[in-house]
């Protein structure tokens, strides 16, 4: 049978439809996935004519049958820091809002939210801010969507921590200064550090601020499926605990706020391989949201979607360039590139040797001189993107490091660490490793590296003692960032790059905020300042359609 993949598919796939499915089992590396004819063979449905592709893309049988119906002006899917955002600025423009959530509660993920303070930042700055985030996304970013976040997150945030305050969850101001092609960009984030449960408590209260104003949550109610008419998304279905469908209809609009899909291994597999072997943070950013998209016509952010890996608390999280040894205490890179965001990609043999099922795989130790200090503001100040000793306020904490009076005890010290948390695979023998240091100190001596290349600036002996092993290596994913593709209205896209009329993403349910590899930390609490900022624009938008 000869079949035809048109660019409509081409984009919902998010680009690998063309390979077909040989192709894309190879870079997802599984089996052999079912793909959407199969699926829909099973299910019964025709062929849509894309024979490659993952069973999650399947056509569905439209759901008709409803044990109730729910009437609103918009239906917001999500009840996290976007979703939150939404039905406030929604239901503060007079619109009846429904937030329909698939878990039992509001939840969000972070403790940090990042906004440009617009009282000390000109427009020349904040543009600069706009092309750094670019360059840092590889430059994929979609400028429109950076610049909402750029003039509206002042305001957002404000609102979220006084929303918060209102019922006892205090944010901590952490401000900063970005300086990028010659301008001063003034940040400031809100921090809930210090705040058992994080984020999560402020979510909680504001979420009951909400339904108190008037908002209507249905939690345990998973999206399912759209509903759609003469092209347009007019409403959501989503299925009870008891199986039954409910059908949500929206006059004004439906806003995807459902976050990624990082608990559905299937997605990630397809949209985001190289994070095979990390452990999962969620089981419940299950992606099915954002297949509804999909399936009403929405088109998905090309591949490789940035993936956000974090792992390390803030006491261990000093990011500069000493030495860097593996498990079995070998130099393994050029430790130029220190941030923990970026470091997973230094992991994956590692985790390859532990069969991609053991995520402690990714973690390493950071050997540094006890004068460590001595090199921070100098290093900070040629290097400020790559170099960090905080983690919010909190500084790193040299009491928590490993310890000993030389090489060799560090050795004993670095096995001893490992073993109570787990690390399955180190094994460092102590004449390995002295003769690790030793080799190093060769080079810093030299100020040549001729084994990795490393900028003399850099190479700094590890000498004289006291010896600090610092455990690093990030091995968690929290977050993917990589939804459906967006207009500065936060309107879905189909494959022609038309609007899809009804239908709203923010929040990491859209693209293309972010664009690299990796999620770029140099901004702290990015992620979440744009999670909020999207929904806040996009509920007032729709509110007032």
């Amino acid at each position: 049978m000869t079949t035809t993949v048109t660019r409509r598919d081409l984009f919902k796939f998010g680009g690998l439809a063309a390979l077909g499915v040989a192709g894309a089992s190879t870079l997802a590396g599984c089996g052999q996935p079912k793909t959407v004819a199969e699926a829909a063979a099973e299910k019964g449905l025709a062929d849509t004519g894309a024979a490659a592709g993952p069973a999650f893309l399947a056509p569905q049988e439209p759901i008709t049958d409803f044990a109730e119906t729910h009437e609103y002006d918009i239906v917001v899917v999500g009840a996290g820091e976007s979703g939150l955002s939404a039905v406030h600025t929604a239901l503060e423009a007079g619109a009846r809002v429904a937030c329909v959530q698939n878990i039992n509660a509001a939840q969000t993920t972070g403790n940090m939210a990042a906004s440009i303070d617009l009282t000390q930042t000109d427009e020349a700055a904040v543009q600069a801010c706009v092309s750094f985030i670019n360059w840092k996304s590889d430059y994929r970013s979609n400028r429109d969507l950076v610049n909402i976040w750029a003039h509206n997150s002042q305001e957002a945030l404000a609102w979220w921590a006084e929303e918060a305050a209102k019922g006892g969850v205090e944010s901590k101001p952490h401000d900063a200064v970005l300086y990028y092609n010659g301008y001063d960009i003034h940040l400031h984030a809100n921090t809930y550090f210090h705040v058992e449960g994080n984020h999560n408590a402020a979510a909680t209260v504001i979420a009951e601020n909400l339904a108190a104003a008037g908002a209507e949550f249905f939690y345990n109610m998973p999206c399912v499926q759209l509903q759609s008419a003469s092209g347009a998304v007019t409403g959501v279905i989503c299925e009870d605990a008891d199986g039954a469908h409910h059908l949500f209809t929206a006059a004004k609009g439906v806003i995807l706020a459902c976050g990624d899909y990082s608990s559905n291994t299937e997605m990630l597999e397809y949209y985001a391989p190289d994070t095979k072997g990390f452990s999962l943070f969620t089981d419940f950013r299950d992606g099915s949201a954002l297949c509804a998209g999909m399936w009403a016509g929405a088109i998905m952010t090309p591949h490789t979607h940035t993936k956000m890996i974090h792992g390390e608390p803030a006491a261990v999280r000093l990011e500069m360039p000493f030495l860097f040894v593996d498990q079995e205490g070998n130099r393994f890179m050029d430790e130029t590139c220190c941030r923990m965001g970026y470091m997973n990609n230094f992991a994956r043999p590692y985790l390859a040797k532990a069969g991609f099922e053991d995520s402690t795989a990714a973690k390493f130790f950071s050997l540094v001189p006890a004068n460590w200090e001595d090199y921070y503001a100098d290093w900070k100040a040629e290097s400020p993107y790559d170099i960090s000793q905080y983690n919010g306020d909190n500084k790193v904490n040299p009491e928590k490091w490993i310890s000993a009076d030389t090489v060799e005890g560090l050795a004993e010290a670095m096995n001893a660490y490992a073993a109570e948390n787990d690390w399955k695979l180190t094994n460092i023998d102590p004449k390995a490793l002295a003769d690790t240091v030793a080799r190093y100190n060769e080079l810093c001596a030299a100020g040549r590296d001729d084994d990795f290349g490393k900028a003399s600036k850099y190479l700094v002996p590890i000498e004289g003692g006291p010896y600090y092993a610092i455990p690093r290596g990030s091995n968690k994913l929290p977050a993917i960032l990589g939804g459906l593709v967006v207009n500065a209205d936060h309107q879905c896209l189909n494959g022609e790059f038309e609007p899809i009329a009804g239908l709203y993403a923010v929040g990491n349910a859209s693209g293309q905020f972010f664009g690299g590899v990796d999620y770029p930390m140099d901004i702290e609490g990015l992620s979440i300042g744009r999670a909020i900022t999207s929904g806040y624009y996009t509920g007032k938008l729709v509110a007032s359609l």
